[in-house]
Parts: C-alpha cells; structure tokens; sequence
C-alpha cells in the first residue's frame, strides 16, 4: 500500500560505488511490518539506518507474511579522475599536426557503461595522423586513467572520425579524451585545456 524511502540526498555517497542495504522483514496482520532487521549491506551505516526506517513506515495489504526483504539502494558519488597530463609532452619530434584539428566529423567517445554507471571519470590521450583527404589513421592509446578501458572507448572513437582536408596530411596529432560525469557525452579536448 505504501512503500517508504529513505531522503537518499542526506545520505553520504561513495566515491565510485553503489551502496545497497537488505532490509528482512515480517508482516503481521493488518500489513505492518516487524522484526526488521539488516540482512547483509554495503557497510554504509547512514543507508542502513535510514533503510531500517523506511521500512518500519511502509504499508501493505492486510494478512500476515514472514520472510520479506527488500533491498534500498544509494547512487555513488563520482570518483574523479587523477589530473590529465598536459598532452604537449607527447607530441613527437618532427610532428605536423596543428594544435587543433578542423574536424568533418569528429570523434564521439561513448562513455564505458561499466564506469558510468559507477560514477568514476577518466581520460585518454590518443595519437593520430591525417591523411591528405583528411581520413584518421595510426591511431594509438599513449596513456589512459583510471583504467585501460577509457583508452578502448577513446580510440573506437577516432576510427570513424575524419577531419577537414588539407594539402599533404599530418602527423603527431595528439588530442586527449575526458569522460566526465558532469557532462552529457565524453569531449575530446584543444590541448591547452586544463
């Protein structure tokens, strides 16, 4: 009849996890419950608590029921990415590439799921050149954080990206990837970027 939930926006969030708690219960006959108590959780005791509360101010149909559970569950807080070098000091001796590309059709990295759904943040520099009909090829990961995958996600992403054309191509590009989640879809950033 009624399900209660905890106020989740006064409840401390983990960085980079999901936090859950297993309320049991039992039922007693007109629909209340009783003998609640936490079957297993995340260890978040502002959760726990709140949940265990929740649960005393739901409702439900008359008739009493042993063996209940349901489980609440908390977002997690994002995890913040470690600071993304300055992407000058991976451009190689003898480069041609501009600072900024004109793209045709840019790069458009989509965020790892995983990790989205973790709230954690990452970046990728990725290296490139420009054939003269502006089509993206060589493309390497130089360095990604927090984990691998970012870089996977970054360099799928150039694969069908094309800039605009130009005389002779060029060599050396280098471009860093954020994917953050204050944004709607990862960026692919002007070096000079913090």
């Amino acid at each position: 009849l009624l399900r209660a939930y905890p106020e989740y926006g006064t409840i401390p969030a983990t960085p980079g996890q999901q936090d859950w708690t297993l309320v049991g219960y039992d039922l007693d006959r007109q629909g209340r419950p009783m003998a609640i108590s936490t079957i297993a959780s995340t260890g978040n005791r502002a959760l726990d608590a709140a949940s265990l509360s929740a649960a005393r101010g739901s409702r439900f149909a008359a008739g009493p029921r042993t063996g209940c559970a349901f489980p609440y569950r908390r977002a997690a807080a994002t995890l913040t990415a470690p600071p993304i070098p300055d992407s000058q000091q991976f451009r190689p001796t003898g480069a041609t590439c501009p600072d900024k590309v004109s793209w045709r059709r840019a790069p458009a990295p989509v965020y790892p799921d995983p990790y989205r759904r973790r709230a954690i943040e990452g970046w990728a520099i990725v290296s490139f050149d420009l054939a003269p009909w502006g089509g993206v090829g060589n493309i390497q990961v130089l360095q990604s954080e927090p984990a691998e995958f970012f870089g996977q996600q970054a360099k799928l992403a150039f694969q069908p990206a094309s800039a605009e054309p130009s005389p002779s191509g060029a060599t050396g590009c280098i471009e860093r990837v954020k994917f953050l989640m204050s944004a709607e879809t990862p960026s692919s950033d002007d070096p000079d970027t913090p």
